[in-house]
């Protein structure tokens, strides 16, 4: 499997299929792809300082995806990477870490 990374062109914060399911819900894209992963039972990782925004990300127990929508966000798969683990090692512990060797 080859992962590619990522564009601006490929944020799902930004897909049409995200932004109308969450329109539906009166909920932020965000808010949509967590409740995604969680109803995948995987564990999404969040990140962010601001105070506002964990909470909004906390808000996502109160609806769930139906079938077709949980299709259609996993239709969006484009096997893209959204970091880089070398560039993330290298930032945190002071020495890049590739990961494919």
């Amino acid at each position: 499997l080859e992962l590619k990374m990522a564009s601006d062109d490929d944020l799902l914060l930004k897909d049409p299929a995200i932004v109308k399911i969450a329109q539906s819900k009166s909920k932020t894209p965000a808010q949509i792809l967590i409740r995604w992963a969680l109803q995948r039972n995987t564990f999404p990782l969040t990140k962010t300082l601001k105070t506002d925004r964990m909470k909004e990300n906390r808000d996502v127990f109160d609806f769930e995806l139906d079938s077709s929508e949980m299709e259609c966000i996993d239709k969006l798969n484009k096997n893209r990477r959204y970091n880089d683990p070398g560039d993330f090692c290298e930032l945190g512990m002071g020495t890049f870490c590739p990961i494919y060797e």
